[in-house]
């Protein structure tokens, strides 16, 4: 299923054939450091990476309108990241973004991009009133997208994960 298209991006649910790609985002260090609390390691091969994918694929049917989306270049296919809109595990209602892009497409705006397209979609056809990002602090990266995104910063804390990370938010528009 496709979520959403921006200008240069599709995104869709996951298939057993992105496992490849897919790794190249989850099995490099410089990526899985920023990501799970604590952060989680780098996937060890290839074949773990297709049992994490089978997982995904799975897990999209649990909680529809929400998860952790492959972004795939409209020009050439190529998966480069994943976005995320999906609730918080303290089960109160807030939902996050994320996004985790392979080191190889960093600096092209791809997580700005799609960020701002699943805010779009949080705030039409989901319903929300607010939306969140917790970031590392030391992820500076991350830290200028929720900028780039015109979110409010909050300070520090460790509500949602147990570790102490920035806190963004942002709005509905009035």
């Amino acid at each position: 299923m496709e979520y959403f298209t921006t200008e240069r991006l599709v995104v869709r649910d996951w298939a057993a054939d992105d496992a490849e790609a897919a790794f190249g985002i989850y099995g490099r260090e410089e990526v899985t450091k920023w990501l799970g609390a604590p952060p989680m390691q780098p996937v060890a091969s290839l074949e773990a990476m297709r049992e994490v994918v089978r997982r995904m694929i799975a897990r999209s049917a649990e909680q529809p309108g929400y998860g952790l989306w492959p972004m795939v270049r409209r020009d050439d296919g190529a998966l480069v990241g994943a976005i995320l809109l999906a609730p918080v595990p303290a089960g109160d209602g807030t939902v996050e973004i994320g996004w985790h892009v392979n080191p190889d497409y960093w600096g092209h705006g791809y997580a700005t991009e799609a960020a701002r397209a699943v805010i779009r979609l949080a705030f039409g056809s989901r319903d929300l009133d607010r939306v969140i990002a917790v970031v590392y602090p030391d992820n500076t990266r991350s830290l200028a997208v929720c900028r780039r995104l015109g979110m409010t910063h909050h300070g520090r804390t460790d509500q949602y994960y147990g570790v102490t990370l920035e806190l963004f938010s942002i709005s509905r528009p009035q």
